[in-house]
């Protein structure tokens, strides 16, 4: 997402949010780090490609409602209110270049050696901070619930992740 006003890439809002707290473990020197993440409940909006104009050789978007919760992966922009929580939440939460995707994205960060933990790591692997495979892993993740409007741009979006809907009753 390169454009000149970061507003324009937004692609998935929602009428409240979770801010979800794990512990990661670092690829680099595999100190146990305080991560956060975004997390969206069922009836969020995301933008989504309408087909039936691509057809027709023109560009159309609309929003489209879920009906599942999601965790926001590569997240590219993020209104300052949100920004300043999530950096309140965990001190390693910044913007940063990374080398694997070659992208810039708001991303957790090694408290102890301060690499980059990756987006896929902790959302992709199985036993990442936030792919927990068991109730008991999945018990050590929390979720804070913000009931404020939120409007992000974000390149990943994890739908139905395993266990947040049980996380989010807690």
């Amino acid at each position: 997402m390169v454009d000149s006003d970061p507003k324009a890439n937004i692609n998935v809002r929602s009428s409240s949010y979770w801010i979800a707290h794990a512990t990661g473990r670092c690829d680099g020197c595999r100190a146990g780090t305080r991560c956060v993440a975004l997390a969206l409940p069922p009836s969020h909006q995301s933008l989504a490609l309408d087909w039936d104009a691509q057809k027709d050789e023109s560009v159309a978007y609309n929003w489209e409602t879920a009906k599942w919760s999601a965790f926001l992966l590569y997240v590219e922009y993020l209104p300052d209110e949100v920004r300043r929580r999530l950096q309140a939440a965990s001190a390693g939460y910044r913007f940063a270049f990374s080398e694997r995707t070659q992208e810039s994205y708001w991303a957790n960060h090694c408290t102890a050696c301060g690499a980059l933990m990756e987006d896929h790591d902790l959302f992709c692997e199985p036993d990442g901070a936030f792919l927990p495979t068991t109730a008991e892993s999945a018990a050590a993740v929390t979720l804070e619930h913000v009931g404020e409007a939120l409007e992000a741009g974000a390149v990943g979006y994890a739908c139905e992740p395993q266990f947040l809907d049980s996380m989010a009753a807690r």
